[in-house]
């Protein structure tokens, strides 16, 4: 059974995501296999990571380019 871990959208605000919506079967930073507790969306999919710790790094990446392509945007 699959339980679904709630955790904050951007763009939802709280959501659940499963990790049978995962695209992805291991971590796109260490290759290890994805984790429950380690799931965000990114562009409306669900997306995993091995470990909390590389699913903030790259939320943090991808406000750093919203954040810039904003910038550049407004120029």
């Amino acid at each position: 059974m699959h339980n679904p871990k709630q955790v904050f959208s951007e763009t939802d605000g709280m959501t659940d995501l499963d990790i049978a919506d995962c695209l992805n079967e291991t971590c796109p930073w260490s290759g290890k296999p994805v984790q429950a507790d380690s799931l965000t969306e990114y562009d409306g999919h669900v997306v995993g990571f091995c470990n909390p710790g590389c699913r903030d790094t790259f939320e943090a990446a991808v406000r750093h380019f919203k954040a810039a392509k904003a910038v550049r945007v407004d120029r």
